[in-house]
């Protein structure tokens, strides 16, 4: 709400800052912030692994899909040859090489899967928290007041009845 002052003899021109966001927004910024502050480096690591191929980074999502292989699928395989002999045949070596590459061909799609899932978070980390403004600069040119404008207009006033009697 403008001053008394200014709505009588007009504002200067001036710059200020005003919000760009919502006070939800403002706190989930902030909330964002206290994250990264506390925990987020942890989050950022991990995804920058995933992003970068780092095998560690891949093994603890890995280790129960392959553990699940080892303990279910392969004997379950060497169950359906189970007879004397039939787990040292070229069919049973051509199952487990089948589910072996069927392994490998699934945990390529789960990396692949994986990395994509990770570039969503950090592009969605960073611009919640990098690429948001949180404010925008104001320019608020110069307002005449309501003297200004009765001056004015006396002055208008003035000059008009001056022409008037001139040309009387």
């Amino acid at each position: 709400m403008p001053k008394l002052s200014e709505l009588l003899f007009g504002a200067k021109e001036k710059e200020s800052q005003m919000t760009t966001m919502t006070p939800e927004q403002q706190q989930i910024l902030q909330m964002l912030s206290q994250y990264l502050s506390q925990g987020g480096p942890e989050m950022f690591n991990y995804l920058s692994g995933i992003l970068s191929g780092d095998p560690e980074s891949f093994e603890a999502f890995e280790a129960p899909i392959k553990r699940q292989f080892e303990e279910e699928v392969i004997p379950g395989i060497a169950e359906r040859f189970g007879g004397m002999g039939a787990q040292s045949s070229s069919g049973f070596q051509q199952a487990l090489g089948k589910a072996g590459a069927g392994l490998s061909e699934n945990l390529a799609a789960l990396r692949a899967q994986l990395k994509m899932g990770a570039a969503q978070q950090m592009a969605g980390l960073m611009g919640q928290g990098l690429g948001t403004r949180s404010f925008e600069n104001v320019y608020m040119p110069q307002q005449p007041g309501l003297l200004h404008g009765l001056a004015s207009g006396a002055g208008q006033g003035a000059g008009a009845a001056m022409m008037s009697a001139a040309m009387a």
